[in-house]
């Protein structure tokens, strides 16, 4: 199936375009749909720097990395269709690995008027960072950075003898009204020697993911995506439904004694706002009937054909969603770096030791056209021995449970979509670490609900996700380590529209939305605990046309909370009119005011 890369996301979609009977009218003249663009939002002509306050420095202040490369300098000006910009790379002679820390810097900037886009940014054929751009609406353009621990990724950049290729992706149009430029740098900073950290390693990075027993970076990184210029535009692997999984052939090393799937994903198209999703029976008004499956997505992973984990993805708010002046200058949780999600697969080693090639398919449940999605198998090979032995001991997958319920009268009505399941692998793997068995357990609970009023003027959307993994492992009957974490994900919406002249709709938007990981790690008889807790609270107004802002407000409340036992981070960040009106970080989690 074929790409076409020209549907690649404005982002810029309204969360709802709610119709009354009876619309008022302008003249012809001004009420012509090419009158409105983005260039009429009041502008400044200052350049404004967009920020994410979700997440603490990667590494403190005072820390110098050891060098800094540059490794890719790109603009990205009509790129629709062409294919992404490649640089080579050379491991820096004057600080070779092994490396303490590895941070990428994405460094961005817009010329003039721009939508909003998804870009991301690989190295040797593996993606390392997925992120979107904010809406830019000043004709002076914008700038931002992007700071990511790649620290797990190592391994691809000492392969090839320390030389290979990093690409970035950013598909962009210039047409009359949205002229402006991407311009990116793409830099690693190497760190080497004792490096302070403000939070520890077992964390992950403020997204759902299971990294606490893996503190080694993997030995050997496999990308689980299309060949460059496939199908899918390059690296990308396109889902079009909840059927249509989508699989890349690989061949791992038979002495891989552990290895996790990690999974990039985004949405656009009709399930651009699928956490927005109601069921209907009979409504037939302006939510349109192909965004009317529900608000439940499940990323999830096969071999050979057979369900191997997945997780339910966090709801990341697209810059130009909802209401653009939300994000304005301060993003959405995970926007800046879409969450990656990790499957551990050990128990399922046996199935793949065999030195032959097996499908590793990627899907998503209950989806709609279109997402884009990619995998790293990351692989933990065996140096002493040249095959490992490994069996599947337990496979308990029941389907979700996954009840659907929806009361609909002309526009109005209510839907509801619960889930839950539990599920649980275990399987053994014998190497020169002895005879190790793994044991994966996860439980899900999710809800969401959907509630439109007023002639399908007002719009209620609540959703949680609870989710519960556990990665355990023993030898026989000793256990020699457990991570477990929680995740509580909260979201609602509430929006009410009214039709202006001229076809536009004034919209305004309450948005609650949350993150919650708690994280418990019990290795070698030592028990950690840490957890965070981000949450973002708007609320605003926002006149849209066809899908673009015409005028608005907004204000948001930023507050972002980790604690373990050594470390108490807290930032606070309050916005409102594009403005910064306070902003405080603090590493005791006292004393710190909220305005």
């Amino acid at each position: 199936m074929h790409l076409n890369l020209t549907h690649l996301p404005s982002l810029i979609l309204p969360l709802i375009l709610l119709s009354i009977s009876t619309p008022l009218h302008l003249s012809a003249a001004s009420s012509t749909p090419t009158s409105f663009t983005l260039r009429q939002v009041p502008a400044t002509n200052v350049s404004l720097e967009f920020l994410d306050p979700t997440l603490p420095p990667a590494l403190p202040k005072e820390t110098a990395p050891k060098c800094s490369v540059l490794v890719l300098q790109r603009d990205f000006a009509d790129t629709v269709g062409s294919p992404p910009a490649t640089a080579n790379y050379t491991q820096p002679p004057d600080c070779p690995a092994p490396w303490t820390r590895v941070v990428l810097e994405l460094s961005l900037s817009v010329s003039n008027v721009q939508r909003d886009r998804v870009a991301a940014v690989w190295v040797n054929g593996a993606e390392v960072l997925r992120t979107t751009t904010p809406l830019s609406t000043s004709p002076a353009g914008a700038f931002w950075k992007v700071h990511k621990d790649v620290t797990r990724y190592t391994t691809l950049l000492r392969h090839y003898g320390g030389s290979g290729t990093v690409t970035m992706r950013l598909e962009n149009s210039n047409i009359a009204s949205f002229s402006g430029v991407f311009s990116a740098n793409v830099s690693l900073h190497f760190y080497r020697g004792a490096v302070p950290v403000a939070r520890p390693a077992a964390i992950g990075t403020a997204h759902p993911t299971v990294k606490g027993l893996y503190r080694e970076p993997a030995d050997l990184i496999i990308p689980i995506t299309c060949e460059k210029d496939a199908e899918g535009g390059g690296f990308w692997l396109l889902v079009n439904n909840d059927s249509h999984v989508p699989a890349a052939p690989v061949t791992i090393p038979r002495n891989t004694y552990r290895a996790v799937i990690e999974i990039f994903s985004s949405y656009h198209a009709d399930d651009e706002f699928w956490y927005t999703n109601p069921l209907r029976s009979s409504f037939q008004g302006g939510l349109g009937a192909s965004r009317a499956n529900g608000g439940f997505r499940q990323l999830y992973a096969t071999i050979d054909g057979q369900f191997v984990g997945g997780h339910i993805p966090f709801a990341v708010i697209y810059p130009g969603s909802i209401n653009p002046y939300f994000w304005s200058p301060v993003t959405a949780i995970g926007a800046f770096d879409i969450p990656s999600y990790d499957l551990d697969i050990t128990p399922f080693l046996g199935l793949l030791l065999d030195g032959q090639p097996h499908e590793i398919g990627l899907g998503v449940k209950d989806s709609q056209p279109y997402w884009l999605l990619s995998g790293n198998l990351h692989l933990w090979v065996d140096a002493w021995s040249d095959a490992v032995e490994a069996g599947l001991v337990e496979y308990t997958s029941p389907p979700l449970k996954i009840n659907r319920h929806a009361e609909w009268r002309n526009q109005d009505g209510q839907s509801e979509v619960d889930a839950e399941g539990l599920i649980r692998f275990s399987g053994w793997v014998s190497s020169s670490k002895g005879n190790i068995t793994t044991t994966v357990r996860q439980k899900v609970k999710f809800k969401s609900q959907v509630e439109v009023q007023n002639r399908g003027a007002v719009k209620h959307v609540e959703m949680m996700n609870k989710e519960r993994t556990t990665v355990g492992l023993a030898k026989g009957n000793q256990a020699m380590g457990r991570v477990q974490l929680f995740i509580e994900a909260p979201l609602q919406v509430q929006t009410s529209s009214v039709n202006a002249v001229g076809g536009a709709v004034f919209q305004r938007t309450r948005l609650y939305h949350q993150l919650q990981e708690v994280l418990n790690l019990n290795e070698n008889m030592a028990v950690s605990t840490s957890s965070l807790t981000d949450r973002q609270d708007a609320e605003g107004s926002v006149l849209m046309h066809d899908g673009a802002p015409l005028w608005g407000s907004g204000s948001l409340r930023s507050s972002y909370k980790y604690r373990d036992e050594n470390t108490c981070y807290l930032r606070t960040v309050n916005a409102a009119g594009g403005v910064v009106k306070f902003d405080v970080a603090s590493p005791q989690c006292s004393g710190v005011a909220v305005a």
